[in-house]
């Protein structure tokens, strides 16, 4: 090693971007003097402005790394040493992403997936929350949401165990404080975080594993608290927990139980509220290997809502508890498939019916085929089959009917363009009187316009869905989630502030959405 004077810096290579240049101004600025390890220099003025990573001005010499020991002093992670795939020069291919054993980490990894929705950008914490995103990429849904990891990353698939932080085939890589800046002020619209214990009230606790234990919150507190739609994950016992899942029969069995309840009358240290999630209107869910809870207004302890195949209630769940949960009346079985060595082979987009809404009053139809992949003249022929029967019932009451149709994210393998525009003309001359092509934003728009303009928009029902409490007026965070998850609108707060000063209820509720929607006229 050796070292040079006031030199600017380049970060193209890192696998994150960190703080680097903030932490450069705080110390230049407090009279302190700034050290920076390099792998190599270059002629000065040699690097454009864009690729300057922390100005000249704020370094004081710089230390150059023996070529040799590049990989010692610069790894992607703490494991990984340089890989382009993780700083963005080269992209690995899809089919790359690595899959994890059937375990139980797997399992909650399945389970919590199911709450994954196209266009959604979600935070995925250290710990078991990794495990989502193998899931997403064995079930081929990484090209429909966006992860995002609290160092800075966007999309792509983000590394787990010791090597996370980084993310491979990352669509963008932000400064930390950036990205705490985006997710303080409610860009995400889910999180999936760890728990260490979990209260009778859903509080939990991640930042002291015992009375003489401290680590700490680090992010937890900041993504938790602004977030409406938050899972936490954890093993249902720690410390020799031992599961059998052949992953053939789609059940488990417990073989061992850990040391450690998670479910416990009190936590060491309460790092997140139920009772002030409650308070929010924030969704919130505790998913383990065996069963599911949530935490809602209708109850003041958690409520068991799901239980896994091949388990006993009592035994496996109850006894394992230090306190008594609510049992749901209509406790449901997870999903078998969770539990199966196969890919799960999960609807994202939901079923086509989903994707079809028709409004009476304008006689207008909305097709949203985002995220459709045709693959085969079978798949081409299915999609004609299954609309004409969905539209047949409403063109033979009410004749053609005027159609918008999102193509956003809609793929037609080469070769069958010649099948698919037959049956697209098909469904023309059958039942459309005239059809319009919108990609997602401009078809989130068309269709707005419309809701805006007939009695068609239920807004009872629509109140009844949002306020899921129960408890008769939204809170802002309940109307800032709806507007944004059934309109595509994301309210400013000082919109938000301003729609919300008379409170939201009922009686005032379609006043309120036309207001929201008067944005698009």
């Amino acid at each position: 090693m050796h070292l040079l004077c006031c030199c600017i810096i380049n970060t193209t290579d890192e696998s994150l971007l960190c703080d680097q240049r903030i932490i450069a101004a705080a110390a230049a600025n407090s009279g302190g003097v700034v050290l920076a390890q390099v792998k190599r220099i270059c002629e000065t003025g040699s690097l454009p402005s864009r690729a300057v990573g922390v100005p000249g001005a704020m370094v004081d010499c710089v230390c150059v790394v023996d070529e040799s020991e590049h990989d010692v002093y610069h790894p992607m992670s703490y494991t990984k040493r340089s890989d382009p795939v993780l700083y963005g020069k080269i992209r690995s291919p899809v089919e790359d992403v690595p899959k994890m054993q059937l375990n139980e980490r797997k399992i909650i990894a399945r389970r919590a997936s199911f709450a994954l929705k196209p266009g959604k950008v979600i935070n995925l914490g250290i710990g078991l929350p990794e495990g989502i995103a193998s899931v997403a990429g064995e079930e081929g849904q990484l090209q429909y949401v966006t992860l995002t990891t609290e160092p800075g990353v966007f999309g792509g698939l983000p590394a787990s165990g010791k090597e996370f932080g980084p993310s491979s085939n990352a669509d963008a890589l932000v400064e930390m404080n950036e990205m705490f800046d985006f997710y303080d002020g409610g860009g995400l619209d889910m999180c999936f975080l760890g728990a260490a214990q979990i209260s009778p009230q859903g509080d939990v606790n991640v930042s002291r594993m015992s009375a003489e234990k401290l680590i700490g919150p680090g992010g937890f507190i900041d993504i938790s608290q602004s977030t409406r739609n938050i899972s936490f994950l954890c093993t249902f016992t720690a410390k020799g927990l031992d599961i059998d899942c052949d992953g053939a029969e789609g059940k488990i069995k417990i073989l061992k139980e850990g040391k450690i309840k998670k479910f416990v009358n009190q936590v060491y240290e309460r790092t997140f509220s139920g009772e002030e999630a409650v308070r929010r209107g924030q969704q919130v869910y505790y998913v383990t290997e065996r069963a599911v809870f949530r935490r809602t207004a209708s109850h003041d302890v958690i409520e068991l809502i799901e239980i896994a195949p091949g388990v006993d209630l009592q035994k496996d769940i109850l006894d394992q508890m230090e306190f008594e949960p609510i049992i749901s009346p209509n406790l449901k079985q997870m999903d078998e498939r969770i539990f199966r060595h196969e890919k799960m082979e999960i609807e994202l987009f939901g079923s086509l019916k989903d994707r079809v809404t028709y409004h009476e009053g304008d006689h207008v139809i909305f097709i949203d085929l985002t995220g459709i992949s045709l693959a085969s003249e079978d798949e081409v022929r299915w999609l004609g089959r299954s609309l004409d029967l969905i539209l047949h019932p409403i063109t033979k009451e009410r004749g053609p009917v005027d159609a918008i149709v999102n193509y956003d994210g809609f793929d037609c393998k080469s070769g069958l363009e010649e099948a698919y525009a037959d049956a697209v003309e098909a469904l023309s001359s059958r039942h459309y009187k005239s059809v319009k092509r919108y990609s997602f934003n401009a078809f989130r728009r068309a269709k707005l316009k419309t809701m805006a303009s007939v009695e068609a928009l239920n807004a009872k029902s629509l109140f009844r869905e949002w306020d899921e409490d129960n408890t008769g007026s939204l809170s802002p965070l309940q109307l800032r989630a709806g507007v944004r998850e059934h309109f595509g609108i994301r309210l400013k707060q000082a919109e938000l502030d301003t729609l919300c000063k008379d409170g939201v209820t009922l009686r005032n509720f379609t006043d309120i959405l036309l207001e929201v929607m008067s944005k698009f006229e």
